[in-house]
């Protein structure tokens, strides 16, 4: 106990020494050729935590910092580096739950010269984030930290082409707090550029090599701690050709090429490889001052073209081997400025697909338009729509429509907007699918008296592929705040359901559009999440800041073995206090967290897996200043 106390008194000694520095250092130091710039926030303070019932705390040193200089000239050379230390991550969801510490650091060489250069460094340790859930806006805590390193070199001489080689490595580690094992990814990069401009031709060349190698805790999907290790490779090589037109026009010609393999345990080993290669061009021209027209035409030899890079890159989603895959697409278009407030187009596509042996064609017909209109008694109306005709190998498929209209309307003081889309029998990347949806969002707001403010919204979407079962997608939110002076209070309320994909940063959304066929089915994940909360903000004095937000959430994921409950109760407040150059802080969290899993019925498992509920508290408070050193 006394050794505590003589530590207390020793660090308040410390700070005190520290703040009576009433003057600061020159503004910059010289150092023979290098001048150097230091500033920063260095101070004390007390934390403490409860875990599941065992409780910590101390007394140690907080601080970041900035320094910054140059050699000889800042444009041979040029550095800074940002340290940081126990800070309180008031940026955070989480608040206070971790204290993080690292360094962010660049250093320039040649900067305005013909071959520039840059080495970045980042380090983030003990941090906290967050595991995505779609439609919870808290998530689950988890906690790690990462590491990134950067490397760049450009040639840029004039009358040649430019060259630039860039070297990017990362690493990181992450855990679900309460819950075995952790999340482990590796990414190496490299990327070359070159562009080249001769006669108005504007040409550009680019290669990219990927390699992602991943070890992954699917606790909200099997419910096992035992580790998926999966390993992610591809090649990219792209080139592209641009040119002006005559009548403000311009054509265009680009070339992908892709090649990827991909390796997993999970824990039985799989593994594939494909490649793809995908051609584009495209005309457009304005004869009139009233009239555009446009060709385009696409060729592509495999559908994982197609899939969503976000998807494929993952790390722990495998794509389905489809075999052979090829598309050809035509396409013509035009637009009229029919009046100053009509506008009509039209558009014309075929396209040709060939994959599972079997031949697909379609010929779309489609003609929209766009009207807006202004009334001051009305408001601001903005209706657009189009309707097209598909016809394909059995004959008609059916009428097809895009629509939508855009409201805006000032009346009383009150500001309103809205805006609202729909969908019928839109094609997928696959002629084989449809998809069908619409999505809305509604606010007002209102200055109800001086410096005092209200604002309501309310949101949402609904998707389907309507060949495919159990593929939809919604979200809906409802929000709302309300300012008086400078204090603050907001809400919101929000739920959604549909399918993902599992990923090392959480669950992800499988995009609009893209059949769920063309994915692995262990891969795949049926969703559903409701949360709400609300947060309160003041400065009740000058410079006082005071925040309190609550959030809670709960959810289920459900696979075809396990189905897994996530709940999560958030409380998160924090303070801080700044006179001159000296800042007062504290803050506190509290964090309920627990996931449980049950065997699916009709699969042969039995039982309950999951954690026992987590319940964390922390806490700190502390006392800093900030100090230009030199």
């Amino acid at each position: 106990m006394f050794a505590w106390l003589t530590k207390v008194r020793n660090a308040g000694w410390t700070l005190v020494g520290f703040l009576l520095l009433a003057l600061p250092a020159a503004a910059q130091m010289e150092v023979g050729e290098t001048n150097l710039t230091l500033n920063g926030n260095v101070g004390v303070a007390y934390s403490g935590a409860n875990d599941q019932g065992n409780s910590s705390h101390g007394l140690g040193l907080v601080g970041n910092g900035y320094l910054a200089g140059s050699y000889y000239n800042p444009n041979f050379l040029n550095f800074t580096v940002q340290p940081f230390y126990n800070r309180e991550q008031s940026d955070s969801v989480f608040g206070s739950l971790t204290n993080a510490g690292g360094v962010n650091s660049t250093v320039n060489l040649f900067n305005g010269s013909h071959f520039p250069a840059s080495i970045s460094f980042n380090k983030l340790t003990n941090s906290t984030g967050t595991y995505g859930i779609p439609g919870d806006e808290v998530g689950l805590a988890e906690t790690g930290g990462t590491q990134n390193l950067g490397l760049s070199w450009s040639e840029l001489l004039p009358g040649l082409p430019t060259f630039t080689a860039s070297y990017s490595m990362s690493s990181g580690s992450t855990s679900i707090l309460g819950t075995p094992g952790q999340d482990s990814l590796t990414d190496k990069t490299v990327n070359l550029l070159s562009t080249y401009t001769v006669r108005g031709f504007r040409m550009m060349g680019g290669f990219t090599h990927r390699n992602d190698d991943g070890s992954f805790v699917d606790v909200l999907g099997s419910g096992e701690a035992t580790p998926m290790t999966s390993g992610n490779s591809s090649n990219s090589y792209t080139a592209s050709v641009t040119h002006p037109l005559p009548m403000q026009g311009a054509f265009g010609v680009t070339w992908l090429h892709t090649a990827y393999d991909f390796d997993s345990e999970e824990p039985v080993s799989s593994s594939s490889s494909s490649s793809s290669d995908n051609l584009s061009g495209n005309v457009t021209l304005r004869p009139a001052p009233k009239l555009g027209v446009g060709i385009n035409a696409t060729y592509t030899d495999n559908l994982l073209g197609s899939v969503p890079q976000s998807i494929v890159n993952s790390g722990a989603v495998e794509v389905s081997n489809l075999g052979g895959f090829k598309s050809v697409l035509l396409a013509a278009n035009g637009n009229y400025q029919l009046l100053r407030n009509l506008s009509v187009q039209g558009v014309v596509t075929h396209e040709d697909q060939k994959f599972f042996g079997q031949t697909y064609s379609a010929t779309q017909f489609g003609g929209g338009a766009n009207y807006n209109i202004e009334h001051p008694l009305w408001g601001g109306f903005d209706f657009y729509g189009s309707v097209f005709d598909v016809v394909n190998q059995n004959g008609n498929a059916g009428i097809g429509f895009v629509g939508g209209v855009n409201y805006t309307k000032k009346f009383d003081g009150w500001v309103v907007e809205a805006n609202g889309t729909y969908s019928q029998n839109v094609q997928t990347q696959v002629l084989l699918y449809t998809t069908s949806g619409f999505s809305y969002l509604t606010n007002a707001r209102r200055k109800l008296a001086n410096r005092t403010y209200f604002m309501a919204g309310f949101s949402g979407m609904h998707s389907v592929v309507e060949e495919s079962a159990g593929t939809s997608n919604s979200a809906e939110r409802v929000s709302s705040a309300f300012t008086y002076r400078t204090y603050s209070l907001t809400g919101f309320y929000s739920k959604s359901e549909g399918t993902a994909v599992y990923t090392s940063t959480g669950l992800v959304t499988v995009p609009v559009g893209v059949p769920t066929s063309i994915l692995s089915p262990s891969a795949l994940t049926q969703y559903n999440s409701k949360s709400y909360g609300f947060s309160l903000g003041a400065t009740p004095v000058r410079r006082l800041i005071i925040s309190a937000a609550y959030a809670k959430s709960n959810g289920s994921t459900v696979d075809s073995t396990l189905t897994t409950l996530t709940n999560n109760n958030l409380f998160n407040f924090m303070m801080q206090y700044r006179l001159r150059k000296i800042y007062v802080s504290a803050g506190y969290t509290r964090l309920g967290q627990g996931l449980t899993g049950q065997g699916a019925a009709g699969t042969g498992a039995t039982g309950t897996t999951g954690t026992s509920p987590l319940v964390v508290t922390s806490y700190y408070c502390g006392i800093s200043r900030w100090f230009n050193f030199f």
